[in-house]
This record gives C-alpha cells, sequence and structure tokens, in this order.
C-alpha cells in the first residue's frame, strides 16, 4: 500500500543504489600506466594484430620499443594507448 501512496519511491531508491555504485567507482584507487611496459605478444593481442605486424610498427617508427636483455623488446603502455586509455590508432595514411 505504501508505493500506492508515492509511487516514485522505488525510483528514488534505485537512483540512491545507483549514486552509491557511482561513488563506490570514483573512489576506486587509479592505475599508474607510467611503469605499465607490455611484450610484443602482449601488444599483438590488445591490437588483434600479428607480432609481426607489430614489429613493423616498431621498424616504420609507430611504436618505439626499449630493449631489454639479448632479444626482449618492452613496449612502454603510452605507446599503444592515449592518454584516456584509448587504442592508438597505427594504420597507414593512404594517399
Amino acid at each position: 500500500m505504501n508505493s500506492l501512496n508515492n509511487p516514485f519511491e522505488v525510483l528514488l531508491h534505485q537512483m540512491s543504489e545507483l549514486k552509491k555504485i557511482a561513488l563506490d567507482i570514483r573512489d576506486l584507487p587509479k592505475v599508474d600506466y607510467t611503469t605499465k611496459y607490455y611484450t610484443r605478444k602482449e601488444v599483438a593481442q590488445i591490437c588483434r594484430c600479428s607480432i609481426q605486424t607489430v614489429d613493423n610498427y616498431i621498424e616504420y617508427g609507430f611504436i618505439d620499443a626499449e630493449e631489454f636483455g639479448i632479444k626482449g623488446k618492452l613496449i612502454h603502455h603510452y605507446q599503444i594507448f592515449n592518454k584516456d586509455n584509448s587504442l592508438k590508432s597505427f594504420k597507414k595514411k593512404k594517399g
């Protein structure tokens, strides 16, 4: 009977729950990407391409890879992601 008196009570309750969830998400700790590095294989999986394509991107200068060890190449997070964490586009422009 209470819902008949105030038909918006359910909506107000749901809105308060959504507000709590949004505040919880906002208060999550931020991930520090300044020290995040990926292997060529991980970059290939993220970009949905082959390791050879990643090697080509490195060779063409689209991605700067840092040498680690004898054969190791690591790629910094911001070489493949923009500052807003969207994936960069490495496709060649025709023309």
